[in-house]
């Protein structure tokens, strides 16, 4: 599997969706990794809904695809898939609609392509911010007192 991940991963222009691609290509600065989540009974819907299932076996069949995941994920990588750091983005198709999904997406591939000739050591949190100008403090609501 990870012969076939990396040979697509370097053809270049492919969506890899699972299979352990976040971690097998971490360590690739042009791809971006995804995560797409949904709370358990958004899940459970859908799939019933999909493929024709009752409540029940919708739930019993997400169950246990989550369960294999997890199972995977541990004695193949030695992660937890849910890990946020896997990722270059986490979207929760609960909140944002399929277009906006798609639109964040793009733009996190536009930003992110844009920096890949930044060396590796620029880049972080405060990676192109300049110093504050005065004394670093924290946020105050207004009228709330310092001390």
């Amino acid at each position: 599997m990870s012969h076939i991940i990396t040979a697509a991963a370097i053809a270049g222009h492919v969506v890899i969706v699972g299979r352990g691609g976040q971690v097998l290509l971490a360590d690739k600065r042009d791809v971006l990794h995804i995560r797409v989540v949904a709370p358990l009974e958004l899940r459970v819907a859908y799939v019933a809904r999909r493929e024709g299932l009752d409540l029940d076996a919708a739930r019993r069949r997400v169950q246990a695809k989550d369960r294999a995941r997890t199972r995977y994920m541990k004695t193949q990588y030695h992660c937890q898939h849910e890990d946020p750091h896997l990722y270059d983005l986490v979207i929760d198709s609960a909140v944002l609609d399929l277009d906006s999904a798609v639109d964040l997406i793009y733009l996190a591939v536009e930003r992110k392509a844009s920096r890949l000739s930044v060396p590796a050591e620029e880049l972080g949190p405060a990676a192109g911010l300049a110093p504050y100008l005065g004394k670093a403090a924290d946020f105050r609501a207004p009228g709330q007192s310092s001390g």
